[in-house]
């Protein structure tokens, strides 16, 4: 009895690392939101690209860790939900469209991102970069779309919840989650810094057509 006792004592382990499979959603969503700020930065440099070539590129090459930790996040939960890990099981998938649209999403994101990339190294001089940059980025907006759409409630109420003090209390992790996304928005702005020359280059070398 006093063994048993001893042992309703002791008191359940707790999560740790990023908080499991809430501290995982908790991350997704809270890089979802950055990356929702600066994508709506570089859709208005895409109204007038010609005249806002410099900010749409500094800002491309400013996404790409945050949308590294986002594409790390989201298949890390499918990586465990697949591994068959309990606590992501009985957390569930999302719904099957969604699953459907998520790899052609992934695709299209690293379309994007590889072939702006390739085209602030390699120059003006190929119109094949160009039109897989442009191709890519329409198959992109439409997949966004309906991704974005379909968790924006989910994301909404995920906040709400998210920022109450019992809700941080209860998902261990916060300061590395938080640390997570900002340097990864560090490294995004050093990357355009070191990077800045490339883009500052395009400028004599013609436009975006």
């Amino acid at each position: 009895m006093a063994l048993l006792a001893h042992r309703d004592a002791v008191p359940a382990p707790r999560r740790r690392g990023l908080g499991g499979t809430s501290g995982n959603e908790l991350l997704t969503i809270t890089t979802a939101v950055v990356l929702t700020l600066l994508l709506a930065a570089e859709g208005l440099t895409i109204l007038n690209v010609g005249a806002l070539r410099t900010p749409h590129m500094v800002l491309g090459l400013v996404l790409i860790p945050p949308v590294a930790v986002k594409l790390g996040s989201t298949g890390y939960r499918m990586a465990r939900y697949y591994g068959g890990a309990p606590a992501y099981r009985e957390k569930g998938p999302p719904l099957l469209p969604l699953r459907m649209l998520a790899p052609l999403l992934v695709a299209a994101t690293i379309g994007v991102f590889a072939s702006g990339v390739a085209l602030l190294i390699r120059g003006h001089g190929s119109d094949t970069l160009m039109l897989l940059h442009k191709g890519s980025f329409i198959v992109w907006s439409g997949l966004f779309a309906i991704h974005f759409l379909s968790y924006l409630p989910r994301v909404l109420r995920s906040l709400a919840a998210g920022w109450r003090r019992e809700r941080r209390r209860a998902v261990p992790g916060t300061e590395l989650r938080l640390a997570l996304v900002a340097t990864s928005l560090g490294a995004g702005v050093a990357l355009a810094l070191v990077l800045l020359p490339l883009v500052t280059g395009w400028h004599g070398g013609g436009e975006f057509r």
